[in-house]
């Protein structure tokens, strides 16, 4: 027994299928075309930054060197952070400088006698690969990278971090 529009009806549900087929494929296609060629823009961008950290061991700053970084970081053409951190009174020093290197600071920063006692105690231990210890002070200090407070300037610094 033969149906009069079984051909038809075929040919038609076939023809319905594949335009179907191509809808669906041209929507998948369209969905995963702007996923594909680029990353999306991370949220922060300070895990990749150059890390620049301020250790100093009391509030007075005289040479202004957290105003100079923070300026320096904020002009930088590459990606800088500037980060502050207060030495606690009676904190094991080394331990402390050792948790600035473990918070990837590229360059160390010091102020004040404590922070410099702190870098002075952290490289009689031996060096400190990849980071650069900079100390503010009249003096230089064995190991370390010497700025005089006169010289404090967000192109000294800038030097210091980015060169």
């Amino acid at each position: 027994m033969t149906f009069p529009f079984g051909r038809r009806l075929w040919t038609l549900m076939g023809a319905g299928a594949a335009v179907v087929a191509v809808l669906t494929g041209a929507l998948v296609w369209q969905q995963g075309r702007g996923t594909g060629t680029r990353a999306p823009e991370p949220v922060s961008h300070v895990d990749t930054a150059t890390r620049a950290c301020l250790l100093t061991s009391t509030d007075v700053d005289p040479a202004g060197t957290w105003a100079a970084l923070r300026k320096m970081a904020a002009s930088s053409h590459e990606n800088v952070v500037a980060q502050r951190y207060r030495l606690p009174a009676g904190v094991d020093s080394v331990a402390y400088v050792n948790t600035l290197v473990q918070l990837r600071c590229s360059t160390i920063v010091t102020t004040g006698t404590a922070a410099r006692s702190a870098v002075a105690s952290r490289l009689a231990v031996g060096p400190v690969a990849h980071i650069r210890l900079v100390v503010v002070a009249d003096q230089p200090l064995p190991g370390a990278t010497h700025l005089s407070p006169n010289a404090v300037s967000a192109r000294a610094l800038s030097r210091l971090v980015t060169g």
